[in-house]
């Protein structure tokens, strides 16, 4: 059984790594950058995970863990709509605290990662999945409950919102502000209808 301070070692590791592979990428992350940027010894960094490939899909699954408990914690509002609005706007937040830079780890890894190693696809199709469902969710309670009718298939404006966050992350990262996202989460009130998110 793992010790507390096991515990907060290999936490450390996936934590630092997270930011580590957000903005250098899996590939261009050598186990050398891994060990100065973590300081752990490479003896205790195998102790942790197999091999790179196993640190790899620990970072993606507690990033995961992360941004589905981020989403339920931001989709809230009385109104469907506004949910979306606000998940956007927190994502915003997320990114600019850092600046932007690195940019979104699941839309970086979806580019890099999903060519090879199935485990990688796997992990990254689950995020999105569920990004979408709840989207989807909040767009048919909507239609349910509110005059708001989807212009078109719920499933595809749910696509359209992913599509937009992942575009003005791109955008933003790219020009280090977040006016790009911001004008993409503006263009998303205009098409849901949101007034005052």
């Amino acid at each position: 059984m793992a010790t507390a301070r096991q515990k907060d070692t290999r936490e450390h590791i996936i934590k630092t790594c997270r930011q580590l592979f957000t903005v250098r990428g899996f590939a261009n992350t050598p186990v050398s950058a891994v060990i100065e940027a973590t300081g752990v010894k490479k003896g205790n960094l195998y102790y942790y995970f197999t091999s790179k490939e196993a640190l790899g899909l620990a970072v993606l699954k507690d990033a995961r863990e992360d941004f589905f408990a981020l989403l339920e914690t931001s989709c809230v509002a009385s109104d469907p709509l506004e949910r979306i609005i606000n998940s956007c706007t927190v994502i915003l937040h997320q990114m600019e605290k850092d600046n932007f830079v690195g940019g979104c780890l699941f839309g970086n890894a979806a580019l890099e990662m999903t060519e090879g190693d199935s485990r990688f696809a796997e992990i990254l199709h689950s995020v999105f999945k569920h990004w979408l469902a709840r989207i989807e969710q909040c767009l048919y309670e909507a239609e349910r409950d509110t005059d708001y009718r989807c212009p078109v298939p719920v499933s595809r404006m749910a696509k359209l919102v992913v599509a937009a966050v992942e575009g003005g992350i791109m955008m933003s990262r790219l020009n280090r502000s977040k006016n790009d996202f911001q004008d993409c989460i503006l263009a998303l009130q205009s098409i849901l209808q949101v007034e005052n998110p």
